[in-house]
This record gives structure tokens, sequence and C-alpha cells, in this order.
């Protein structure tokens, strides 16, 4: 298994694995780069990886402030810059998925696997239904809220069914990570008030990219009803993910590494003919 401390120690601020192809991982707000621990070792195989924690995230850097979904993008590209890529295979999920989009409109990406996108909304109200929802968590979970955190299991009995359809599925070294993160989570009030987050991502037809939006059929954090129809193009596939939820890596990894792997070939296809 790809390292990265224990579940109870500050998680590295990265991760570089493997050979080949750049793959650039980015995860979802409140977690950490450890929500794609399932699916690196296979990845790591024949992929270049680097999963960072975003800014502002549990052993990440220290955020601009305020933190905004722009500024996390202008991250996200100068560690690109940084690491010598001048594009990269990216793959991102929840908040991860919006920053990978952005990054495909800057010019940044070779392919985009983008699951549980935030920011394709079908109305400016479903942004403020996800604010909603992690908010009225906060006196539990403890960011953001000036009171501590609920005892560390009461935590996981929260936060993981909104992770995963099947959370009792979850390895219980991932269950704890995931549940450690949310806690040191320093930017959320901060998103929660970028002024960018009600119009979400308005460029998905103009990508040139291959790129491929997966949708978990439970996900409990942006359910399939905040999603406006998503219509395929020559460059963008939508794809269902049946029987997972928000953070489909923790209890389907070799579906995800399928899919990921299956736009980096249609990139590359492209790219050889």
């Amino acid at each position: 298994m790809a390292e990265g401390g224990t579940a109870d120690s500050v998680p590295d601020p990265l991760l570089r694995a493997g050979r080949g192809a750049p793959l650039l991982l980015l995860h979802g707000v409140l977690l950490t780069w450890q929500s794609w621990l399932p699916v690196i070792d296979d990845l790591r195989a024949d992929h270049d990886i680097l999963a960072p924690t975003l800014p502002g995230h549990w052993g990440g850097p220290p955020a601009q402030r305020p933190a905004t979904i722009a500024s996390l993008a202008d991250w996200a590209e100068s560690l690109l810059d940084e690491t010598g890529w001048r594009t990269a295979h990216i793959a991102g999920n929840s908040l991860g998925g919006w920053i990978a989009l952005e990054l495909a409109a800057r010019g940044r990406a070779r392919s985009v696997t983008s699951i549980a996108p935030a920011g394709l909304w079908r109305d400016p109200a479903a942004s403020g239904t996800l604010v909603r929802k992690f908010r009225g968590m906060s006196p539990l979970i403890g960011f953001g809220a000036g009171s501590p955190p609920a005892m560390p299991n009461m935590i996981r009995s929260l936060l993981l069914p909104l992770l995963a359809h099947r959370p009792g599925t979850v390895p219980a070294h991932l269950a704890r990570a995931m549940a450690a993160a949310p806690t040191h989570c320093a930017i959320l009030d901060d998103l929660a008030e970028d002024p960018a987050l009600p119009k979400g991502f308005t460029a998905l037809s103009a990508l040139q990219v291959p790129t491929s939006i997966l949708l978990p059929e439970f996900d409990r954090v942006l359910p399939p009803h905040l999603y406006p129809p998503l219509t395929p193009t020559p460059t963008i596939e939508i794809h269902p993910l049946p029987g997972v939820g928000h953070v489909p890596m923790l209890e389907a990894p070799t579906r995800i590494t399928t899919e990921i792997r299956a736009t980096i070939t249609r990139s590359t296809t492209a790219q050889s003919a």
C-alpha cells in the first residue's frame, strides 16, 4: 500500500509514486489525498502519480485567504509547473473534480476523469443545498463551528455514509483516515462564500480533451438530481456508477481505475490518430 502516515498522524502533503504518463489526483473537500489510497497501488504501475492535499486541508499547505475555487485551481496549476508537467492526465473527485475541469479549460489536461464533480449544478440553488449539508454537520464534526469535534467513532458513523454507499466495506484504516480529516479543514467557510460557487463550472461543452463525468448512483453529497441533463459530445462521456457513493474509490477501486485508464486510452488514441 502507498505510504502517507497512519490514520492518526498528519498525512504527508502529497504523494509521488510510480512511473509512466503523468497523472494528477485531486481529492474532495474536507478530505486529503488519502482518499485515493485504494487506487494508487494499481495506477502507479503505469503512471507517474502526483496526489497532493489541497491548501487549507489536513496536512496540506496554507491556503490563500479567502480561499476560492479559482485560487485552488491556481495552486494546482502552480504545482504542475513546479513538477515540470506542462500537461497531465487528471482525475478529481467532488471539489477535485471541479478543479480538474478548470485545469482542462486552462489547457493543462491531457484527459480528465471527473468523479461526482462539484460545480455542475442544475441551478444555482444546488450549491446552497451542499453548503447547508456540510454546515449542518459542523457542530458535530467541529470545523468552522467554534466547538470541539464529536468522538471519532461518532464522526465515522456520520461521515462514512455520506462518502460510501456501503460504509461497512470501507477498510478500517481508510475509515479512520477519512474521519480524521474534516476537523482540520480550514477553508470550508471561505468556499461557501465564494461568489463563483452558485455559478459553477460553465465551460464543460468547450473542453477539447477526452473527459469522463462519472456519476455515482447513491451519492448522498451530490445526488443525481442536483445535476442538469448532461449531454455527451465527441470529447465528453457521461457514465453512471451503479451501487456506489460519493467517494467511490473507497468501495469500488477497481471500477475507478478502469474508468481512469479508459479515459487516458481515449486521449492516447486521439493523439496517435
